[in-house]
Order: structure tokens, then sequence, then C-alpha cells
């Protein structure tokens, strides 16, 4: 552990590490939100109706034409007008008929007239409500009635994207650097954001929403792990709270680019060139000295170590060559409430709002309660938090509207700082060498486990309570598993592989408040270890 000694020297939490926190990581999570999303806002389907020239071109309001054109369906006990059928009526006679009549007769002869009529599939293709967007890449592709599934198909490939590529960028990450591999996740993600608006036909959007959505992961671990290998231990739970809080900003904010720009293209070209400010950071950012040291690289660590001394007005230590070289179901959870944004009742710009806002506060009570109970019991209680309130729909009748509303809300408020927790306990877990492939594959089977969360968002459209259901059991069992890993409070980073398989040995299950930390019990094993030789030596002689 003697590169702890070393940071403390350097100042572990000075200058230096505070420009970078406000100059990079804040900043840079704030836009993650708006390209790492956009696409539930791109794949939004409005509301619909089957397309017929003769009713479109009549001089008749927008309730007449619906009356005619749209029958009546029963959807979870509730009778509402029809978005994939149509009446099976000779139009342009029924047409000529009612422009014959006068403006107060033309509702009750259309009343008549579709008594005892059958219904049809669309034949002519869709009109789209325009009242919220002038297009999305669903209306623009019709990915509605026979094709509705195709829109959560683009969300499952997001996160198949993300299964897929973590592990990679993750091998990358600490085998070439982590300042290079986030540059290059940056240039990808970019890339592939705007071919994919540009592309003629939906296969190949789908392809390259693969793709970016392979990066998020790795671009939201990163600038995390670059900045927690080179700050003390008890400023680790700050900078995922400035992280999460910047993360959030960015959440609420992605509805009101939406709603200003109402064109997908438009809305996701804009969202997705918030990627080129990241470049501007090739200079200004540095390599994490932790990884520098863990591959040998030596020479650079010091002359970052040394620059880190200097801003922080501290001594530069002496010898510093010789010294270094001595020494998922919460992402368903989080996904799929979000998804579902645009399942709950009123509008879903608001709801999206609702349902990022509400991650501030529970950021906030993580932060205190991190740092008062330690990272493994507030991870079960806000994951237990969590499912709890999602399950709570499921006990509701479908009606009610505020109930589910609340429930999802309070749901998102304990996953959001389970999210917290999880990020956080990771980061400490995992030894330097292995720290973003030990990330990456965390990330890798969260990935994994969310790829179906969009499709149980989908059965919500047969049952609503299926995905409350789901997703609420999921959390319950994670809640359990959680209380299984090591407390992280106030422990060192393991530095080595050694370090990271001695990490919380000595820990018992019923340990509270970080009181049993892990690193005091492995010194006091090598206490009384070297007790015991010394004794045998003492013996011998």
């Amino acid at each position: 552990m003697e590169f702890e000694e070393i940071l403390a020297e350097v100042g572990d939490y000075g200058v230096f590490q505070k420009r970078l926190v406000n100059w990079f990581l804040l900043p840079c999570t704030v836009p993650l939100a708006w390209f790492a999303l956009n696409q539930i806002f791109l794949m939004s389907v409005p509301d619909h109706w089957c397309y017929v020239p003769e009713v479109t071109k009549a001089n008749l309001s927008v309730q007449q034409q619906h009356m005619l054109i749209r029958p009546t369906e029963n959807q979870h006990g509730l009778e509402i007008p029809s978005p994939c059928q149509m009446h099976d009526l000779n139009y342009s006679s029924v047409i000529l008929d009612l422009l014959e009549s006068s403006n107060s007769s033309t509702t009750f002869k259309i009343h008549t007239i579709l008594s005892n009529v059958s219904k049809q599939a669309c034949r002519n293709g869709w009109v789209y409500d325009r009242t919220i967007y002038s297009s999305t890449a669903s209306t623009h592709w019709d990915l509605v009635c026979e094709n509705n599934h195709l829109p959560s198909l683009i969300f499952t490939l997001a996160l198949a994207g993300g299964s897929v590529a973590t592990p990679i960028y993750g091998i990358m990450s600490d085998r070439i650097g982590r300042k290079l591999t986030f540059f290059i996740c940056v240039l990808v993600t970019f890339v592939s954001g705007v071919i994919s608006l540009v592309l003629p036909n939906f296969t190949a959007f789908a392809v390259f929403r693969f793709i970016n959505g392979s990066l998020l992961p790795t671009i939201f671990q990163v600038p995390y792990i670059m900045l927690v290998e080179i700050v003390g231990k008890e400023k680790r739970t700050r900078l995922m709270g400035i992280a999460c809080i910047g993360w959030t900003l960015g959440l609420c904010s992605l509805p009101l680019f939406a709603f200003i720009f109402r064109s997908w293209r438009t809305f996701g070209l804009i969202t997705t060139c918030f990627c080129i400010p990241y470049f501007f950071y090739w200079r200004f950012l540095p390599e994490s000295t932790r990884w520098l040291v863990s591959v040998g690289r030596y020479e650079e660590a010091v002359i970052i170590l040394t620059e880190m001394a200097k801003t922080n007005g501290r001594p530069v230590p002496p010898d510093l060559v010789k010294r270094l070289t001595v020494g998922a179901a919460n992402s368903m959870a989080y996904y799929g409430l979000q998804i579902n944004a645009t399942n709950l009742y009123g509008n879903e710009f608001l709801n999206f709002f609702l349902l990022g806002l509400v991650e501030l506060p529970s950021y906030f009570l993580c932060w205190y309660l991190m740092e008062r109970l330690g990272r493994r019991w507030t991870n079960v209680s806000l994951m237990l938090l969590g499912a709890l309130s999602i399950l709570i729909p499921t006990t509701l009748p479908i009606a009610s509207t505020l109930g589910t509303t609340i429930g999802t809300l309070v749901g998102k408020f304990g996953c959001s700082a389970a999210f917290m927790v999880v990020y956080q306990q990771s980061a400490e877990l995992y030894p330097t060498p292995i720290r973003a492939l030990g990330m990456g594959a965390s990330a890798t089977v969260a990935c994994i486990a969310t790829i179906c969360t969009p499709y149980i968002i989908y059965l919500g459209t047969y049952d609503k309570h299926i995905p409350y259901f789901i997703i609420g059991g999921i959390c319950l069992i994670a809640s359990f598993a959680a209380s299984f890993l090591p407390e992280t409070l106030n422990a060192k980073l393991p530095q080595t592989i050694e370090d990271g398989e001695r990490f919380g040995n000595s820990q018992k299950y019923f340990s509270f408040f970080g009181s049993q930390n892990p690193e005091d019990n492995n010194e006091e094993e090598e206490k009384k270890t070297d007790s015991v030789v010394q004794k045998e030596l003492l013996s011998t002689v």
C-alpha cells in the first residue's frame, strides 16, 4: 500500500484533484444522459390511426374523422380508439353522403353508419399525432401495430452492445490506459450516433444503435475510475456523488431538448454532437498514476505525481521511483423504470423529468448513508426499498394511475441510490491492475441482465402489472445477494491482485457502520503472523 502513502504526501484531494472534479468529472457526466438515453425519445411512438385518404381530404373535424376511422377496442378494461384497425366501409360513398348533410347532423349520421360495421386492418398506412413530435424514428419507419415490437428491439440491441463491448473496453483500459480508452469510446460514440441518424433503412439504423449503445458503460466508468485512483479514501464517495448528480442533471434536461427539437434527426444530431467538447480534454487530462504504477511505467507516474505535489502546494517526495517500485439487477430496475416513462399516465416529458429529478435526493441520502452505515448495508436497504416500491403497483387495480406513478417514483429513488453504491463498491473492491476490467465485467453482467428489459416493459401491453412484478422480484433477490459483499468503507484500494484476494477475508456477516475495516483486519493478521515468526526465530536462536 506504498502508493497510498505517496498520494497522501503529494495531496490526495488538493487543487490538482479539485480542478479535475470541477472541470472534467462534473461537466463530463452531464451530457452523458443526452446521447446515452436520447433513443427513448427517438423511438417514441405517438398516437396513430389508419390513413384513409377520402376522410383526410374531407371537410370534417378531427373528432368526426376519428369516429369514422377508428373503432373502439378494449385495453386493460378500458375502451379506447384503435390505433391499428379501421371500419370496413366504402368511404367514398360515405363521405359523399355526409357532405350532403348539415354540420349539425353529421355526427348523428356517423353514429348511424357505424352501427354493426365490421373492422379491418389498416390498408394505407397510418397518420400520426404531431402534437408532441413532428417525427420520430418509429413514425419514420412505421414501427407500429404488427411492427410495434421493433422499438423494444432497439433498446435491447443497445444493451446487448454494452454486454459485448464492455469487457473489450475494460481490457483496453487496463492495457493501454484509462485516458486513451476514454477518448476512443467518445470517438466511436460520436461517429456511430451520427451515422445512425442519416442511414436510409431500419436495419442499418439498428446496427449502428447497437454499436452506439456498446459505449455507455465504459464512458461512464472511465472518468470516475481515473479520479478515484488519485484521491484519498475519504473522498471516493464524494466523487461518486458528483458523477451521479451530473448524470441526473443531464437526465432532467433531456426532455427539454426533445420538446424543443421535435424532429428525431435534429434532436438526435444535437444531443450526439455533445460528444465533441470531450476531445478538448486531451491535453488537460492526466493518465491514472495508479494504473501507470501497476504496469511499471514509473517515470510517467513520477512526472504526474510531481505536478500533483506542486499544484497542491506540497513538497515533492524524494526517491519517488524507488518507492513506487517497492510498493444486474440494479441496472435492470433503473433502465426499465426509465424506459417505462412513456407508458405511465400523463405527459411523457413530465414523467421522464420526474423520474430523473427523483434521483437527486436519492444521491444525497445515499451519500450520507454510505459514509455512516457503510457500503454493504446501504446497498441492501436501498435495493429492498426499490423492490418493495416497484412491487406495490402489482397489488393495485390497473385504473389506479396515481398509485402506480408514486410506486414507480419511489422505486426509481431506491434503485438510483443503489446504483451509486454499486459503482462505489465495485471501484473499491477490484485491485488496480484489473479495476477497469472488473468494473467492465460487472457492467457486462448488468447489460446481459437488462437486454430483455425493453421486452419486459413491452409485456405491459398485455398486463401493466407484469413489468413491475418481474423487476421488483429481481430487485428483491439482488437485495439479499448484496448482503454477502465485503464492506469497503474507509478501506485502502487494493493495489495488487494479492491485496484483492485478501480483501475482506476476516469480515463478519453482521458487521455494521464499517466498524470492521478489511484493511485493519489484514494488518492485524500480518502483525500476528510477524509476531509468530519472530518468536520462532528467537526460540531457534
